[in-house]
């Protein structure tokens, strides 16, 4: 949960910055440079994907706000259907299917519980990775296209602000106010860039990585069921994926 509690932070010590200079947290704020900005950001990226998957922004970014999944956890549950299998057979498996939560491990201990041989559990759970890698590469695009576009429309805002501005030199009351009108939505592509897009993008990033994993943890798992494995030689096979320091912990 530290994406969303670092991206308010950052939000907030850039008003606290400005305020700190003297500046007015309200002149930061003009909702034209805001639907410039946001809206054509978002239409621009939606000329490259279906209307499902832009529909589909606002959800993809709440799992961004997930933590990556537990490798140790995924280890425990593993190493005990590993121990049902070798002592009841491969089988006995199929009593404990409803305690598997995961669509992946349950994917391949159904393989496992028909019979199938290492090639066909590698091939089809293989396959299943490539479809869900394809569909995390286009979601995750998004916000990447986001990120490129957004300090683009900021300055295609202060472009207009400043042709705006050149035809009040008449007015030269007018042209201080005017300027700054036309430098929020150069801040708004930078902010929405670094504090938004940015970080949304990278964290889904994480996340795929850390579940292609998880993913690859659990083919070699079902595939050293499949060779009986005992619960001991289980882990120690799979916690070759944990970091040095988490091998032979139990997980909470």
């Amino acid at each position: 949960m530290l994406m969303p509690v670092g991206m308010l932070l950052a939000f907030v010590f850039m008003n606290v910055a400005n305020i700190m200079e003297g500046g007015d947290p309200a002149t930061l704020f003009g909702i034209p440079a805001l639907l410039l900005v946001v809206g054509g950001t978002i239409m621009t990226v939606a000329t490259v994907h279906t209307p499902g998957e832009i529909m589909k922004l606002p959800t993809i970014a709440m799992k961004g706000f997930k933590n990556p999944p537990s490798l140790a956890k995924a280890i425990t549950q593993i190493t005990e259907l590993a121990e049902v299998a070798r002592k009841d057979g491969a089988l006995a498996l199929e009593s404990k299917m409803n305690d598997v939560k995961d669509p992946f491990l349950k994917q391949g201990i159904t393989l496992l519980v028909d019979g199938a041989d290492e090639h066909r559990i590698r091939d089809e759970l293989e396959g299943a990775m490539i479809a869900t890698t394809a569909r995390h590469t286009r979601n995750i695009s998004m916000y990447s296209r986001a990120e490129a576009l957004a300090p683009g429309f900021g300055l295609m805002g202060t472009t207009m602000g400043l042709i705006h501005m050149l035809g009040q030199l008449d007015h030269p009351e007018e042209i201080g106010h005017l300027l700054a009108a036309a430098m929020i939505a150069t801040l708004y592509g930078l902010v929405t860039a670094n504090m938004l897009w940015a970080p949304i993008a990278a964290k889904l990033t994480r996340l795929h990585e850390n579940e292609m994993m998880e993913k690859e943890l659990i083919i070699e798992g079902v595939c050293s069921m499949l060779h009986g494995y005992s619960s001991r030689a289980m882990t120690e096979k799979l916690e070759a994926w944990l970091p040095p320091a988490q091998r032979g912990k139990k997980a909470a």
